[in-house]
């Protein structure tokens, strides 16, 4: 339910790289979380509640001493001081009075009846709740299965043996992109022929230490396919990691785009939020994508939170970078990831024969958020 009561200004504050709600300012992008989870609560409660009324707020304050509403930050303490001071202006007196509570809610039969449809509401949202448990952790142990049968282990990450040819930087112009390699010529890695079998669609394998992202990728002549289908084409919310339908994964462009659903549950592309979090990020800068026919390793150079732009914007979009056609186009794609960067972007360590990685999907941060991850081939 949206609960429009409180107006609160959301940015993301360039400089200092803050996450800012309001009056308030955030170190990391957990406790940011922790105060959009607290504005909910406070909205929705304006929004079912008045809180002014004496009898309620007696409720609702001993709801919050017994620990059955909780808040987790700054935020939330400040509403729980407002309903103190709300109390105390009303000179009530009656805070641990069981008597006093169990008669009011004699006298409000209204608020009984209310009660019992938010209970049967809850039953059937937590009936849904459970049933998308359900479907995720079946997912999650079909993916287990399917790592299993690659033997692509987080231990793993960093190892560069491959069976087709050695990565080396592109010479000459390289700007000059030509489909050169033909896929029929190329021997499927070993690890990676069941997979193939049970999915044509099937280009590599992409992992990253420390998070659920242990997932196999397709590849489909649309974007749109595996955004509600799994990896064996059932429906199914958590969709699958898939390539972007214009980057070859054989001859590659400058710029290789994988996207996957940012899910509550870790799932897909859910643990790349955790780059948002500097040590987090200074840690964990290997991503491993073997696609079906090499092993490659990937060095991680930058994190941007951006916005989708609408088409009658006149701005740059990250995600429809795939190949440079010349110094001017790979400059402004740099120049561009440098100010969405949440740290600080090396660009000077950059050269134009480098062939880039982008890892995308949502992020709430603001309406229509974005979350990219930006690596280099190093293997």
């Amino acid at each position: 339910m949206s609960c429009p009561i409180l107006f609160i200004e959301i940015w993301i504050m360039s400089e200092t790289k803050k996450f800012t709600i309001g009056e308030f300012s955030f170190e990391t992008f957990h406790e940011y979380r922790d105060a959009q989870e607290d504005l909910k609560k406070i909205e929705c409660i304006n929004n079912e509640l008045d809180i002014h009324d004496s009898k309620v707020a007696v409720r609702l304050y001993n709801l919050i001493r017994a620990g059955k509403i909780e808040f987790k930050s700054p935020i939330g303490e400040q509403f729980v001081d407002h309903i103190s001071d709300i109390l105390a202006e009303n000179n009530i007196d009656l805070l641990e009075d069981q008597a006093f509570i169990d008669e009011a809610e004699g006298k409000v039969k209204y608020q009984k009846y209310m009660g019992f449809a938010a209970i049967a509401l809850a039953v059937v949202f937590f009936g849904y709740f459970a049933i998308n448990q359900a479907n995720d952790a079946l997912t999650a142990r079909k993916m287990s299965k399917l790592a299993e049968t690659t033997k692509v282990e987080s231990t793993s990450l960093g190892e560069s043996d491959t069976t087709n040819a050695d990565y080396s930087v592109t010479s000459g112009n390289p700007f000059a992109w030509s489909e050169n390699i033909k896929r029929d010529s190329l021997n499927v890695l070993p690890e990676y022929q069941g997979l193939v079998e049970a999915n044509p669609d099937t280009v590599g394998w992409l992992a990253i230490s420390d998070t659920e992202i242990n997932y196999p990728v397709v590849q489909r002549g649309d974007n749109e396919y595996y955004l509600k289908r799994s990896f064996y084409g059932e429906e199914d919310s958590n969709g699958a990691l898939f390539v972007d339908y214009r980057s070859d994964i054989v001859n590659e462009h400058t710029n290789t785009i994988i996207y996957g659903h940012n899910m509550r549950s870790g799932m897909m592309f859910g643990g790349l939020k955790n780059y948002l979090d500097k040590t987090f990020y200074e840690n964990h800068k290997t991503i491993t994508f073997n696609t079906i026919y090499e092993h490659r390793t990937y060095e991680v150079i930058a994190v941007g939170l951006s916005e989708v732009e609408y088409q009658d914007e006149n701005t740059y979009r990250y995600y429809n970078f795939i190949q440079a056609g010349n110094k001017a186009e790979w400059q402004a794609f740099v120049d561009h990831v440098n100010s969405l960067s949440v740290y600080d972007f090396d660009t000077a360590s950059l050269k134009e024969t480098d062939k880039f990685l982008t890892l995308s999907t949502c992020n709430d941060y603001t309406e229509d958020g974005r979350l990219f991850v930006l690596a280099k081939r190093v293997e």
